[in-house]
């Protein structure tokens, strides 16, 4: 009778039903949003004179981009850790996912590029696909000679990437590349870019490698050098004699100041055009996807303790867990936004390979108000560590959801993204000019009446 009992109870939480809430203290878990950049890769390019071209790299289907099993295994260990935190188990800091998967409670949205969405296949491998996870085969996979044991297939959801603003921070958006442009022409940047220590290195490089760099794309070549220096370290010493570690991270130097200033990272305020433009610039790179989490957070927040019945509160009811897998600039995004972005500064301007940053959000059964935890996983092999108190508002583990309703506030677009990537100089002035045709015509058709 007692085996009985346990066994269905066991088999009521591995499903999703009946999974007691998770605490802490009076804070009780909700929802996880985790944002994370995809493993090792290949260079996605390099410059001309570099002796490791495209076919160098043949690992994860070969060429520019790809995955590598490396950065395969590097999401299976991530995976696994994120089981361990909250996937209902035995050691599990939270048992607040069922212990086998339940599409209702989880969501993968993947950039539309080869390797964030294999790391997010790799990474479900890790937290879900494994033989002794309590899977069933002939009900969560097939049973059937040929299948891996254990494996159970996860959808992993996209959009087009090249209009994806919410995980491509490199999107099609024409108001970022104006915005850059003003950017790279205020006082801060131009003294910075002729300062004697960063031309020496732009002018060292450039005669080195025979080709010239615009600021956008300095960062191909410290990208390369640092994988080369992973896959071909020997190699790359014996060949390019004039690389030396010094020079490299003088490189490296250069390019993650490019990497704050293109987030509108300044020292001081720069107002060009009445505008902030480092509140613009991340406006157009952090806003989007800020606002989608934070927008699904209320979501369910109304939802649940809101007394809202529309029709979508069937689907956030379920729902727990959120992923964007995506890429470096896509976890810098939320740190920056946050202005936590110095503890992905060293010992390099960007989060390395599957870096993550969760967003959880909590509820205080006390005084029934909503809070977030921030944990960050800096790099393979890493803890998660508690970051909400680095978080300017915020004074422990726990902050108040306000704080990060008022980042998203501040940081969301006048209009929809897809429209507001379109508004630059020339096209305000374009509408303008429509404007005063129409009014001068309007003027010109009352006084002929």
């Amino acid at each position: 009778m007692f085996r009985v009992l346990f066994f269905t109870i066991a088999w009521s939480w591995a499903y999703g039903a009946n999974i007691p809430p998770v605490r802490d203290g009076v804070m009780e878990l909700k929802m996880v949003h985790i944002v994370w950049r995809h493993g090792d890769r290949s260079p996605t390019t390099t410059f001309k004179a570099d002796p490791f071209q495209e076919d160098a790299w043949t690992f994860g289907g070969g060429g520019w981009g790809q995955l590598s099993p490396m950065g395969m295994y590097q999401h299976l260990a991530l995976g696994k850790k994120l089981r361990n935190r909250y996937v209902y188990t035995v050691n599990s800091t939270y048992n607040f996912l069922p212990s086998v998967y339940d599409q209702k409670t989880m969501y993968v949205r993947s950039t539309g590029i080869n390797r964030t969405l294999v790391s997010a296949t790799s990474n479900m491998l890790g937290m879900y696909g494994q033989d002794d996870y309590g899977s069933t085969a002939g009900t969560d996979y097939p049973d059937a000679k040929g299948w891996p044991r254990g494996f159970v297939p996860i959808p992993i959801h996209t959009v087009d990437y090249d209009s994806d603003h919410i995980g491509n921070m490199d999107s099609n958006c024409p108001r970022r590349e104006w915005l850059w442009n003003l950017a790279q022409q205020s006082d801060e940047v131009k003294n910075w870019r002729n300062s004697a220590a960063v031309s020496s290195v732009i002018d060292k490089l450039t005669s080195l490698v025979n080709e010239t760099w615009s600021l956008e794309d300095f960062w191909i070549v410290p990208d390369a050098l640092f994988i080369e220096q992973i896959y071909y370290n020997e190699t790359l010493r014996k060949k390019n004699l004039w690389f030396t570690d010094d020079f490299y991270n003088q490189i490296v130097a250069v390019n993650d100041q490019i990497y704050m200033y293109e987030y509108g990272i300044f020292n001081k305020t720069v107002t060009m055009q009445n505008m902030n433009i480092g509140l613009e610039l991340l406006k157009v790179r952090s806003g989007p996807l800020m606002n989608d989490m934070v927008d699904r957070i209320n979501r369910k927040s109304d939802c649940t303790y809101g007394g809202s019945k529309a029709d979508d509160c069937n689907w956030i009811n379920g729902l727990k867990y959120f992923v964007y897998s995506a890429h470096d600039e896509t976890v810098y995004a939320v740190l920056v936004a946050l202005g936590i972005e110095r503890f992905a500064i060293i010992p390099h301007g960007y989060p390395l390979y599957s870096a993550a940053v969760s967003v959880e959000y909590w509820r205080n059964t006390t005084d029934n108000n909503d809070y977030f935890k921030l944990v960050y996983h800096k790099q393979s092999g890493d803890d998660f560590s508690v970051m909400t108190s680095e978080i300017e508002g915020c004074g422990g583990d726990y902050c108040s959801m306000d704080v990060l309703i008022q980042v998203a506030k501040r940081l969301k677009t006048d209009q929809p993204i897809d429209q507001w990537c379109l508004v630059t100089e020339s096209s305000s002035t374009h509408s303008i000019s429509i404007s005063f045709v129409f009014i001068l015509a309007a003027i010109i058709n009352y006084f002929s009446l």
